[in-house]
């Protein structure tokens, strides 16, 4: 059996799908899962074990009109890849799990019984089903959890643990790096990313700095998380890739966006990556002085903004409560 899965090319929202796509394999094995998706997410789709191709496509190009040349040319770009790959067109289903106008567009398009998700408003469901078959999920549903039940769904197998398996394999590294950050998934302007920054630096935490130094592909990216203590992510690509690696850290998130969106860590490191969603604890100050006393194990001074101009920029020894605490 074979279903095919179109994805938009947003490597951030790869590593969220692994899940399913482990509990497919082990449910009905044999499967093969094809993925058509852009040029920078199919490197990542790559990565999970069961996938048997993943095929590169413009799907953004699906979307525009088929009265205009740029149309003309995308469709019959579309034809000839349905052409090239004749095991594409023996799946079942095209799943879309993300439901976004070129996802849907290349759903439609294939061959076969396109799936999708419905998110229910209000406990009705959208009068509009642009897909042959769509199943509801809830709107406050994890995202990872819902592409497991549309999967699931769509196979018709029963989830017994809510606990994903991202299906990585996993070797072990020397631990060469404190930290591994990035910065550009952090919910905070240039001044928060900054100060983080700076007092890493003063700190003399020795730190891998994913965004001024980016890795050439997956398997660098997966050496250099292994190889760091801890991580100080966001909601990103790194984020999850840290979380389904189990590498302990924090992963910072935007005001009560956690519970719905927040990286859930692996079976085997449960709760090492932890989010954190809400005032004062995600905010840069407390983030990076609370990642730094968890490096030196509580001995390096700590900065925190206060009221009082004659205490600005002294710190507080780790020993000093309660604002150590």
């Amino acid at each position: 059996m074979r279903i095919a899965i179109v994805a938009p090319d947003l490597p951030d929202e790869v590593i969220p799908t692994f899940p399913a796509l482990t509990d497919a394999a082990r449910a009905r094995p044999g499967l093969k899962l094809s993925v058509v998706t852009g040029p920078r997410a199919a490197p990542w789709f790559g990565r999970h074990p069961a996938v048997d191709e993943v095929l590169v496509f413009d799907l953004d190009s699906l979307s525009g009109s088929s009265w205009t040349p740029s149309g003309w040319r995308a469709r019959r770009a579309w034809k000839q890849m349905l052409q090239a790959h004749p095991q594409l067109r023996e799946a079942q289903f095209a799943v879309d799990v993300f439901g976004r106008p070129a996802t849907l567009a290349a759903a439609r398009r294939l061959p076969m019984k396109s799936v999708g998700i419905a998110r229910p408003s209000k406990g009705k469901m959208p009068t509009r089903q642009p897909y042959d078959s769509q199943y509801p999920v809830p709107e406050d549903l994890h995202r990872i959890q819902a592409v497991r039940v549309l999967l699931a769904a769509v196979l018709e197998y029963s989830l017994h643990d809510l606990n994903p398996d991202y299906g990585l394999n996993i070797e072990a590294e020397p631990v060469v790096t404190d930290l591994l950050l990035d910065v550009r998934g952090l919910p905070f302007d240039d001044t928060g990313r900054e100060l983080i920054r700076r007092r890493l630096d003063e700190t003399g935490v020795v730190i891998d700095d994913i965004a001024e130094h980016p890795a050439e592909n997956p398997a660098e990216f997966q050496r250099r998380l292994t190889q760091s203590r801890y991580v100080l992510v966001g909601n990103n690509l790194t984020g999850w890739f840290a979380a389904a690696l189990g590498i302990p850290g924090v992963c910072v998130c935007a005001d009560d966006e956690a519970q719905y969106r927040g990286v859930i860590s692996t079976r085997r490191s449960r709760q090492k990556l932890i989010n954190v969603d809400k005032r004062p604890m995600n905010q840069p100050e407390i983030v990076v002085e609370s990642i730094i006393q968890v490096i030196t194990r509580g001995e390096a001074p700590i900065e925190l903004p206060t009221d009082d101009p004659a205490e600005a920029g002294a710190g507080l020894t780790a020993t000093e409560e309660p604002r150590a605490q």
